[in-house]
């Protein structure tokens, strides 16, 4: 998307379409502050007054084509959801929050006379994705001691708010409201009763069945409790156990913990992603003291993993797909342990003097310089990939992809987009651009080698570019982007990468070193009533693809039969009295089995 604001007017450039909207919007000054807030699939205009007390959002979404506006006064509260946003007003009555939606198109608001608060998200956003709601709470007015507490959920793929509420004596005789949270696709709520020996409530909302439900998990209220919410899990920590719920799949488990009763656990870390927990207890020194386990909602499993005594907890490091729990020796080889959320096991990796690692969000990298080896662990799909060297130079490192410069004179690219690792002559630059899934190098030490050499982590490609001074001019910029990249010269030549363009790269300058069945998530997600599933195979083999609910249920056979190696794809149209939803599509090839979580929303 592209746009342009005039005094009065906003236009935007819709490239799915390549069209160009625009409409009039509320002026709120003659120096208004402006800032332009970026989605996936919306664009958000934020204007101020000078003395900051009118606003006007102008939002374009890029689902339903359409323009909005909100005016209001001093929205104090702004924060971007991944398919939408929310905003308040909170100088005075009546309080105002309000949401907008890119599925809908449309704002939404909720007024109270009593202060209303917003329930932050409490996670690390490398670990939980997407975002799709926010909780704000409120209470009623009090009226013969007794006041009416309010949950406000503001759903991004509706464009709604869902409410829940309860009566309560104010004076704290009875029910009392407690803690709550927002996870990435649902909330919690916890209250617990005076009256009944402190007896502990668990509220949960889930945006895709839009159903507040609640649990008794026999707990009992106690200051030292904890409560923590990641994607659709909830973690509590209590005097003798822990609990863990996962609200979109309804599955529980209580780990018991062999800590001394009166005592609660001592956490060195807990980790929660979309669906799965890490967490790692300390009692004492040794084996015994320190325990690292994981629980995964989806396979509602709970998983225990050993390590050396020997070694000292140093850190844990979490991602959406992974958790990595490090131990440090100084003395003997350390361990790292790796959970992998879609596998739903523990690896033990060795960890000596000499080794270097690195963690991102998309993988992570070991390398062995004693025995030039290079250990991968692409989170993703759960698969390991080793390759026979070691770095020889600066490792150019993001979030999902990395090349490395290696002391067999190649270039190693690695994508866990593509999933794929390449090579390509090793040729010495001098400088580096990139994005989360382009790297480009150029200003090469030789002047007969490429000016450029870009590696496209979407593709997973090495691709070469050579321009000269004398037709081209003097190089002045080179970015790189998501998808594409440019280089700009000062005789007027702007030179763009297009990925389209890129079929094939003659060998020897490319070499794929792992090929292997892929599952792709499927797009549109959430969808209504159609969305297209992809696949890549190395072998042809006899292939299936099934949609199961969330209770493992089979809903419908997509494919059965025998496909040649290459990418497929299919489109999946869901029956009208299939119910709105989370599903899970399954591709099995022989030993080959992984699943994807799906939406589906009338």
């Amino acid at each position: 998307m592209g746009y342009l604001v005039s005094d009065s007017k906003f236009y935007v450039f819709d490239a799915e379409d390549s069209q160009i909207r625009s409409a009039n919007y509320v002026q709120v000054g003659e120096t208004p502050y402006k800032q332009v807030y970026k989605g996936d699939d919306y664009l958000c205009f934020y204007l101020s007054s000078a003395n900051l007390n009118v606003h006007t959002l102008v939002a374009y979404s890029l689902v339903t084509k359409t323009i909005s506006e909100y005016t209001g006064d001093n929205f104090s509260i702004f924060k971007q959801l991944e398919h939408g946003f929310i905003f308040g007003e909170t100088s005075g009555t009546p309080y105002l929050y309000g949401g907008y939606s890119a599925y809908t198109g449309t704002f939404s608001t909720k007024s109270s006379e009593v202060y209303i608060t917003d329930i932050l998200h409490q996670y690390d956003l490398n670990r939980v994705y997407p975002r799709l709601c926010y909780l704000f709470t409120s209470r009623s007015e009090v009226v013969n001691d007794i006041a009416t507490y309010y949950l406000w959920v503001y759903n991004t793929l509706v464009g709604e708010f869902d409410e829940f509420s309860y009566q309560y004596s104010y004076n704290n005789t009875h029910l009392v409201p407690s803690i709550s949270g927002t996870g990435g696709q649902g909330i919690f709520h916890s209250t617990y009763d005076k009256d009944n020996n402190d007896k502990v409530n668990l509220i949960t909302y889930d945006v895709y069945s839009r159903l507040f439900t609640q649990h008794d998990f026999n707990i009992t209220y106690d200051y030292r409790n904890t409560f923590d919410v990641g994607g659709h899990l909830v973690s509590i920590r209590t005097e003798n156990k822990l609990v863990f719920y996962d609200f979109i799949c309804g599955n529980s488990e209580f780990y018991y913990s062999n800590w001394q009763t009166g005592t609660f656990p001592t956490l060195q870390s807990i980790e929660l992603g979309n669906n799965y927990a890490a967490i790692v207890y300390y009692k004492g020194p040794g084996i015994n003291g320190m325990t690292a386990f994981s629980y995964n909602g989806t396979t509602d499993s709970l998983k225990l993993v050993s390590f050396s005594p020997t070694n000292t907890y140093f850190d844990v490091f979490g991602s959406v797909d992974y958790s990595l729990v490090k131990f440090v020796n100084y003395t003997e080889s350390a361990e790292h342990l790796i959970y992998s959320n879609v596998k739903d096991d523990w690896r033990v990796k060795p960890f000596p003097t000499g080794f270097i690692s690195e963690e991102k969000t998309g993988y992570y990298l070991i390398i062995d310089r004693n025995l030039n080896s290079t250990y991968i662990f692409n989170p993703i799909n759960g698969e390991e990939i080793n390759i026979p060297v070691k770095n020889q130079g600066t490792i150019h490192l993001n979030d999902s992809v990395f090349v490395l410069p290696a002391n067999d004179l190649k270039y190693y690219g690695f994508s866990s987009i593509s999933n794929s690792v390449v090579t390509h002559p090793n040729i010495y630059y001098s400088n580096t651009a990139q994005s989360d899934r382009i790297i480009i190098r150029y200003n090469p030490m030789n002047s007969s080698d490429p000016s450029h050499l870009l590696y496209d982590g979407n593709l997973g490609v090495f691709v070469a570019l050579s321009t000269s001074n004398q037709t081209h001019g003097s190089r002045l910029l080179t970015s790189a982007g998501i998808k594409t990249a440019l280089t700009v010269y000062d005789k007027g030549f702007l030179i763009a990468y297009d990925p389209t363009e890129i079929t094939d790269v003659e060998e020897p300058y490319e070499v794929v070193i792992i090929n292997n069945f892929r599952l792709y998530q499927n797009y549109p997600n959430p969808f209504n009533p159609s969305t297209k599933i992809s696949w890549q195979s190395p072998v042809g083999s006899h292939q299936t693809l099934k949609v199961f609910d969330v209770l493992g249920r089979e809903i419908e056979t997509i494919v059965d039969g025998y496909y040649e190696a290459g990418p497929h794809s299919t489109l999946y149209i869901a029956n009208s009295s299939l119910p709105s939803g989370v599903y899970f599509y399954q591709l099995k090839a022989g030993d080959f089995i992984q699943t994807k979580k799906m939406i589906y929303l009338k």
